[in-house]
């Protein structure tokens, strides 16, 4: 767990860091790690396998032309490709983030559930005599759960702050709109790119890392 620790706390906050400092180029790799051109998205593009062309407004809110079924099957498998990208958060990918954050959380989930796994060895190990074990096993659940704390407050620090300033963003209109008010959504691959989006985004309650009970026999 602390390995686990070590390795994911400090990318998590690169890939922040990184994101803060230039956003477009943060989310830019989520459209060209395919393999495709990196097209201008003030370009309307009209693909040959579609009877009326999808400009960058109709892309968002469903209303282009009737698509025929080889297209609609090309979409499937991309979105089934991106779903599948999402779920791993390999690394580079725009996905990375919310994967570590995600596995953080488990993390913690999972620490949580050891304490009375880790009180019956440790009074196992009193039982048998065994009292410099026991001290040194709960001198390692308090190490990691110490790291654990540490990280779960570098993860969420500033989450408050980040919160106004997405609602000032909205009051000024700077949000997606779409026709009449509506909400802009992507379709397809893209779709689950600005799923991931939204979860990394959204506010999130800091897990609570529970306080580990020592053995009052161990002084």
């Amino acid at each position: 767990m602390r390995t686990q620790l070590s390795l994911q706390a400090p990318r998590l906050a690169a890939l922040r860091a990184a994101k803060a400092a230039d956003p477009a180029t943060f989310y830019d790799a989520a459209f060209t790690s395919s393999g495709g051109a990196d097209i201008p998205d003030n370009v309307s593009l009209a693909p040959t396998d579609t009877t009326g062309g999808a400009t960058f407004m109709t892309r968002y809110t469903n209303r282009t032309g009737t698509v025929n079924s080889s297209a609609t099957r090309k979409t499937s498998k991309k979105k089934a490709r991106e779903e599948r990208k999402r779920a791993r958060g390999k690394k580079g990918t725009v996905y990375e983030e919310e994967y570590l954050v995600n596995s953080i959380e488990r993390l913690v989930e999972r620490v949580n559930g050891m304490h009375g796994e880790v009180e019956r060895l440790v009074e196992g190990l009193v039982r048998r005599g065994m009292r410099e074990r026991a001290r040194a096993v709960e001198g390692a659940v308090e190490g990691v759960l110490e790291r654990c704390r540490e990280v779960v407050a570098e993860m969420y620090a500033g989450q408050e702050e980040r919160e106004k300033e997405k609602g000032e963003g909205e009051q000024m209109g700077m949000g997606v709109g779409g026709l009449e008010g509506e909400m802009l959504r992507p379709m397809g691959a893209d779709a689950t790119l600005w799923d991931s989006m939204q979860e990394v985004e959204r506010k999130r309650e800091p897990p609570v890392v529970k306080k580990f009970e020592r053995l009052s026999l161990l002084g």
